[in-house]
């Protein structure tokens, strides 16, 4: 009789579950606060895109808002409040094991009846010229971007990887050596592992490395910012790298942890008290990379380890004010062993022991207080530091040591950057304030340079009419190392169009110190200082349009030209010129020559891109630039290092989602196409077998390697349950194993010109937790 009614209450049991569970569920919470003063706005209506039935949220009178139990998935954020521009927030992630936090800031409009759509990722709305901005969740779509800024925003049009083991870019044609790092808008110094990656030397560069020291659970939304840029930046002639923190949670405490055959992550974040205004973020990183190794994978023939540890906290001080404290540490070394049976030299490199170590840390604190109705001061100081050393001991034929050779690079950086933005009336915004940094580097000829840099600077955004904007600005660096100074002035006209349309002009002066980690600064008999060396200068012009078709496909064209002067050139001992008379052309080579300011260079190109952003299950991109990058010798324009000639990118992927009772699973396929041309090198060819030497076989930089061709592939699947979201994720960087040229050399043990050449297939089996 029991079992009878059990047996007859089974199904409805059954049917109870089925209808009590439910799939997973997402929050998203965060502020709307004002870009000008950071105040609080209240009754912001907060909606997601698409959503059916609509799915929204006001702004309480602290500016928060909370949306709960949103079904798993991407998102676009619309932010709304009268009187101010709209604004969207695109590819927003909402997960079930992580709640997604935005801190949304908002600007008055110029005028009552407008309404401009502008992009959350950009510090200056709209988006300006010369921009490229990125996400994290964009690096976890990406096929083998690894969580690598650097690597990220290399799948943009203009820039270009010398070395694919390795971030270092040259950004327009420019030098590796002319991009800088900021950190929270403070230049810092180069934060990745392994800065001797990708470099035909292997020594030491301030340019980059394997990868990034800042791993993407500490990034929230950043940009690559090229050409002329407010005033506010400086240092840089090529490419500003500028990295801003992720806020964690200041509700819950959440955990994320990934492991792959790259590396060991465990992040953790959380409120500090019970305010919901103070937060943390911790993540520490450990290489696990060997494995690559053990798998027979090449990786150059080196045994590369690396860790790191991050940290992001902050609190409210004050009404409105916000006090936040940072810093990052890595450690990293990469070791090749010699062959230790004499029969099977082959290469130069077969008899050497090289050992190559990189320390890198960085703290530093940033403050935002009102100042008044319409302003806020914001100000940021970092300390940071990198010391990278390399040994080489080459082994005789009896295994015996000779004298070992040293190189070491250490490079530091105190950066104060202080600035007051506000608003005057409704249609004009300024920015005052300036910038010191203390630079002091120990350059690979163990000579010490130290100065400070000093750049005051002023700029004003003046909305003419409903549809013309006006920017100007002025700033000006002087080095106290040796007392160059340079006088920045920048302008800018935008035009704002229907439907999202806008066509720009802007044009600038920008300085940046000379590569003086590569540069002997003593003198002698035979040697001309370096310490007078003025500050590099670049002129810019650059003109854009953008076009935007329905509500996800953009497309942007931009033409550019950048006349490079007082470069460091040097015109060779006794009359004989080297391969190289100009720094341009100089990478990760130290220089024993005489210099001075006077070489110059010229970069002009067209640049690309089209964009779909996420929607109804795939996104895509395509871009493309083609270029000329050339410098003056001696009165003939030439060829630079850097000339590729053009770039490609053609990147897409797929999402299918599954939703089942309890779980959504999402199945995602992503594919990247990159190509660019063969970037110069200055030929020489040995002319005698019997005594092999190599000379120069024509003018520098006169020949090109093959052009690069590379696939990258992801899969990825996605798991929400409740509480936690799983990915399992494979990368193939380069899946059809292509052979790329990376540099040509001159071995002496073979006696002949061998070519090197970049990465074969790379695969990366990962796993990421998030609850």
């Amino acid at each position: 009789m029991i079992a009878s009614r059990f047996l007859g209450l089974l199904p409805a049991c059954l049917l109870l579950s089925i209808a009590t569970a439910q799939e997973p569920r997402a929050t998203l919470s965060g502020q709307v606060v004002e870009a000008v003063g950071g105040r609080p706005l209240r009754d912001a209506a907060v909606l997601l895109l698409p959503s059916d039935p609509p799915l929204g949220a006001v702004t309480d009178s602290l500016g928060r808002f909370t949306l709960k139990e949103v079904p798993v998935g991407l998102y676009t954020v619309e932010v709304r409040l009268l009187g101010h521009e709209t604004l969207l927030v695109p590819e927003t992630w909402l997960r079930a094991g992580k709640e997604t936090v935005l801190r949304v800031a908002l600007r008055p409009a110029a005028f009552e009846l407008a309404t401009f759509t502008v992009s959350a990722l950009a510090r200056e709305e709209p988006e300006p010229l010369g921009v490229r901005s990125f996400t994290v969740e964009q690096g976890l779509r990406h096929p083998a971007m690894f969580q690598d800024p650097a690597r990220l925003v290399a799948g943009t049009p203009g820039v270009a990887a010398p070395n694919d083991q390795a971030n270092h870019l040259s950004i327009r044609g420019n030098n590796p050596n002319t991009n800088a790092w900021l950190l929270e808008g403070a230049e810092i110094v180069s934060p990745n592992h392994t800065g001797n990656a990708g470099t035909p030397s292997d020594l030491p560069t301030l340019s980059g490395g394997g990868v990034n020291i800042l791993s993407a659970q500490m990034l929230g939304p950043s940009r690559l910012r090229t050409g002329v840029s407010p005033t506010l930046y400086g240092n840089a002639l090529g490419g500003l790298m500028d990295m801003e923190l992720r806020r964690g949670n200041v509700r819950e405490r959440e955990w994320t942890m990934q492991a792959g055959l790259l590396g060991i992550d465990l992040s953790t974040e959380g409120p500090i008290g019970k305010d919901e205004r103070s937060f943390h973020l911790v993540n520490y990183r450990y290489s696990t990379i060997g494995l690559l190794s053990a798998m027979g994978v090449d990786l150059g023939d080196e045994t590369i380890a690396f860790q790191d540890l991050a940290f992001h906290a902050g609190t409210g001080i004050g009404e409105h004010g916000e006090l936040r404290l940072f810093g990052l540490g890595g450690l990293s070394s990469n070791v090749f062993e010699a062959v230790r049976d004499t029969a099977e030299w082959e290469f130069n490199k077969d008899n050497r022991d090289i050992t190559y170590r990189s320390r890198m840390g960085a703290l530093g604190t940033a403050i935002m207080l009102p100042a008044g109705a319409h302003a806020a001061l914001h100000a940021t100081v970092v300390w940071s530091a990198l010391a990278q050393e390399r040994e080489e001991t080459a082994l005789r034929n009896d295994l015996e040591p000779w004298p070992t050779q040293y190189s070491e690079l250490e490079d530091r950086k105190l950066s104060t950057v202080v600035r007051l933005e506000g608003a005057a009336g409704g249609r004009v915004r300024y920015t005052v304030g300036g910038s010191t940094m203390l630079r002091e580097v120990y350059n690979l000829w163990r000579q010490e340079v130290s100065g400070w840099l000093l750049r005051p600077f002023a700029q004003a955004r003046f909305d003419a009419t409903e549809h013309l904007q006006v920017t100007a600005g002025v700033a000006f660096s002087h080095f106290t190392y040796n007392g160059s100074a340079l006088l920045e002035p920048r302008a800018g006209l935008r035009w704002r169009m229907a439907k999202g349309r806008a066509l720009g002009i802007s044009w600038g002066v920008r300085g940046q110190m000379p590569p003086y980690h590569l540069l002997y600064t003593g003198s002698g008999a035979s040697y001309a200082s370096t310490r007078d060396l003025d500050l590099q200068r670049s002129e810019d012009l650059t003109i854009g349009y953008d076009h935007h078709f329905g509500e996800r496909w953009s497309v942007r064209l931009e033409i550019y030209d950048q006349r490079l002067t007082r470069l460091p050139v040097t015109a060779g001992l006794f009359g004989i010129p080297p391969p190289f008379s100009s720094t341009v052309n100089v990478w990760d080579e130290p220089v024993l020559l005489p210099l001075a300011s006077v070489g110059e260079a010229r970069n002009t190109g067209v640049e690309l891109s089209a964009q779909r952003t996420f929607m109804e299950g795939w996104y895509a991109q395509a871009n493309g630039s083609v270029f000329q990058s050339t410098w003056q010798d001696r009165g003939v324009e030439r060829d630079t290092r850097w000339n590729a000639s053009w770039t490609a990118n053609l990147l897409g992927g797929r999402e299918w989602r599954k939703p089942k009772e309890d779980r959504v699973r999402t199945w995602g396929l992503g594919a990247r196409l990159y190509a660019m041309g063969g970037l110069r090198y200055t030929p020489i060819v040995v002319q005698d077998p019997e005594t092999p030497f190599p000379v120069l076989d024509g003018p520098s930089y006169s020949a090109g390697l093959a052009s690069f061709f590379r696939t990258d592939l992801r899969v990825y699947l996605k798991k929400d349950r409740a509480g936690r979201t799983g990915q399992w994720a494979l990368d193939l960087q380069n899946a059809t194993n292509a052979r790329n040229e990376a540099f040509l050399y001159f071995d002496q043990r073979k006696g002949e010109i061998v070519t090197k050449y970049q990465l074969g297939l790379i695969p990366n089996l990962s796993y990421r937790i998030e609850f």
